[in-house]
């Protein structure tokens, strides 16, 4: 109540005025703070409310604003992933009707104008692919990985070249969502390259200019960060001790010129000759040319790191007689980078330069190679040359690999001379050891074998013989390939110079500039070399019956290149069934429908990971607005107005400012004279 404390007997007027004025300023006040609670509904509408209910509920607006963000993203996802598995739908179709297509075109029924007009057909589902390949959402596009704001595809050269990467965009879906919401190319598509993968470690020299951070032996555990270690001098009487900080050094020519300068500052006689020939180079090791017989260097791990290890000098005794460490895992091994001169390179064959010839699809480069070039500059060339390839190093780096990146065309890596440079650098797509398994974009070579008369049930060994070469005299021999046979180019090269015993100087091999197995025969006839092919389907899948001819001397033919590389692609294989179509190749077509039931296969598992993906944002949407409306709860329970109780507080208040009114009316009214008596 606002009146006067009863512990105030006797005071001045002024003093109870002020007592009374100060208590009913303190309940206008209350009513006031009462009066915004009820109009906000808000029990607490700034800090000085209530300081620790204002910060938790600060903490819950933070959370709830988070979560409001998240919904949107996870509203987002949503929609980005339900045009996915749309598209995908879309896609699936076309690719079921050109299966349709495929199976209905071979056998009976099929005929030329028949196939002609499915092939426009084919060619209109391709146009299609490539245009819900580059579909797009809110300005994402779909398909290109993590690259949204690039088309997902381009045409180039007949072909088609993925523009995008192999990741996805990321977004804040939350903790128990971690998944790109858009797609690579490749599940889609299938594979976005195909290479021509070196079987040749090219071993690059350990040289002056190597990069400490490309050293891959003791060195690699470091990734190139050096630090200091301790060389010990013996003079025959004392040890000497130096610090050698290689902490700054950045290639080994850095670390030869530290470690030397260190040495013969502290006994110029430890090393022989002059300066800088004390600590070389000696192959992929460190070689310390100790000067007298009555020195011994030795090498220690400073007291932070393992720097002697890492260089492959500790624990060795560095003397006159051995300047060398040549244990095994002191190599030092360093990898293959852009920064690599050719002429660095020790393949086991040995390096060679000069041209290669690089095709893919309609358009040919060609890439000179030298000496002082280095793997970056030829990487550089080749993409200069903008016919859809690419080089890449290796996992591993020790070697190269060129990369069609088109779909659609076919890649080849030939000579300009025999054993040239992509031999060298086993790059050439038709060599020595190239699996038949990889001709033909993967079908291998069908030979006729282990074949049986239809009416005896007996091997027949006339139904094994896979093809007839007819010299340019006129002579045959015939050919009859078996498994073993068909293992790689040069196995089969062997077979073939078997079966011809010679005649006619016949001579099977690969020619250099084309990728084609050749044929030479000197007999001397007027007439070309012809193969027949009797059973199986070798000679076309040898690339022997579509070859180039000539009448010599000596008499030629030069087989087609069945080793290209392919991009193993839906696009590839659309338009693979699209030109079976248009040339009337059964095979083909049969071959193409059959990779499209694996493309329809990679399409089901696309669209069931995009269904999983959709499942898990919805699952996380239920979690999220249950989190939201429970953070909303404690949230209201701390900020907001009991209105009840508040009103109960406001009537209390009223009543409370009335009594004090009227107390301090009443005790402003008296005076002395009201107590004498």
């Amino acid at each position: 109540m606002s009146a006067i404390p009863s512990g105030i007997s006797r005071v001045p007027n002024l003093l109870a005025s002020q007592v009374s004025l100060r208590n009913i300023t303190s309940t206008n006040l209350q009513l006031l703070r009462l009066q915004e609670q009820l109009s906000t509904q808000r029990r607490i509408n700034r800090p000085s409310d209530d300081a620790i209910g204002a910060s938790i509920v600060s903490l819950f607006d933070q959370s709830i604003e988070r979560s409001g963000q998240r919904s949107r993203n996870l509203d987002h996802a949503g929609s980005t992933l339900g045009t996915i598995d749309a598209i995908l739908g879309n896609i699936t179709d076309s690719l079921r009707e050109s299966q349709t297509i495929a199976s209905s075109q071979v056998g009976i029924g099929a005929d030329d104008e028949t196939r002609a007009q499915q092939a426009s057909v084919v060619d209109t589902i391709i146009n299609s692919m490539f245009t819900e390949m580059n579909r797009d959402f809110a300005g994402l596009h779909l398909f290109a990985g993590g690259r949204t704001a690039t088309r997902a595809v381009e045409s180039f050269n007949g072909g088609f070249r993925y523009m995008g990467d192999q990741s996805g965009l990321f977004t804040d879906l939350g903790s128990a969502i971690d998944f790109p919401i858009t797609l690579s190319g490749d599940a889609v598509a299938g594979s976005l390259s195909a290479r021509v993968e070196s079987d040749v470690d090219l071993d690059p020299q350990l040289t002056t200019n190597t990069l400490v951070r490309n050293l891959r032996g003791p060195a690699e555990a470091l990734q190139g960060q050096l630090g200091t270690m301790n060389v010990t001098i013996n003079d025959g009487v004392t040890d000497t001790v130096v610090q050698v900080d290689l902490s700054g050094a950045e290639t080994m020519g850095d670390v030869l010129d530290k470690i030397e300068s260190a040495i013969r500052t502290a006994d110029p006689a430890a090393l022989s000759g002059a300066y800088p020939t004390g600590v070389t180079l000696a192959g992929n090791r460190v070689s310390v040319n100790v000067g007298a017989p009555t020195h011994t260097i030795t090498f220690q791990d400073g007291p932070v790191g393992t720097t002697a290890t890492a260089l492959g000098l500790d624990n060795f005794n560095y003397n006159t007689a051995n300047f060398v460490n040549a244990i095994v895992t002191t190599d030092l091994d360093p990898a293959l980078s852009d920064d690599v001169v050719l002429g660095d390179l020790t393949p086991a064959g040995g390096m060679v330069y000069g041209d290669i010839i690089i095709r893919n699809g309609g358009l040919q480069g060609i890439l000179t190679t030298t000496a002082t070039m280095t793997v970056g500059e030829l990487r550089e060339e080749v993409a200069r040359l903008n016919i859809g390839v690419r080089v890449d190093i290796n996992e591993n780096d020790n070697t190269i690999n060129f990369v069609n990146e088109v779909a659609g065309t076919i890649m080849s890596v030939a000579e300009s001379v025999a054993a040239g440079p992509a031999t060298a650098l086993g790059v050439r797509t038709t060599r020595a050891t190239t699996l038949l398994s990889d001709f033909n974009h993967g079908r291998g070579v069908e030979i006729a074998d282990g074949r049986t008369d239809p009416t005896t049930g007996l091997p027949d060994p006339n139904r094994n013989v896979d093809f007839r070469v007819t010299l340019s005299d006129g002579s045959t021999f015939d050919v009859d390939l078996t498994p073993s046979d068909i293992a790689n180019v040069q196995t089969v090269v062997a077979a073939i110079n078997a079966a011809s015993g010679g005649l006619g100087g016949f001579v099977a091999d690969v020619d250099p500039t084309t990728n084609g197995i050749r044929f030479t025969d000197t007999a001397g006839g007027a007439n070309p070399i012809s193969v027949t092919s009797l059973n199986g389907y070798a000679a076309e899948d040898l690339g022997l019956l579509d070859g180039n001819t000539g009448v010599g001397p000596p008499a030629l033919l030069v087989g087609s290149d069945r080793a290209g590389v392919r991009v193993n692609s839906v696009f590839s294989t659309l338009i693979d069934l699209r030109e079976s179509l248009t040339t009337n190749d059964s095979r083909g077509i049969t071959f193409a429908g059959e990779r499209l039931q694996t493309d329809l296969d990679r399409l089901s598992s696309s669209r069931a990971l995009v269904g999983s993906r959709t499942r898990q944002v919805e699952r996380e949407q239920v979690r999220l607005e249950d989190t939201t409306l429970l953070d909303t709860s404690l949230k209201s329970q701390l900020q907001d107005l009991d209105f009840v109780e508040g009103a109960t507080r406001l009537s209390l208040l009223q009543t409370q400012l009335q009594a004090g009114l009227t107390v301090t009316a009443q005790n402003s009214g008296l005076s002395l004279l009201n107590f004498l008596g």
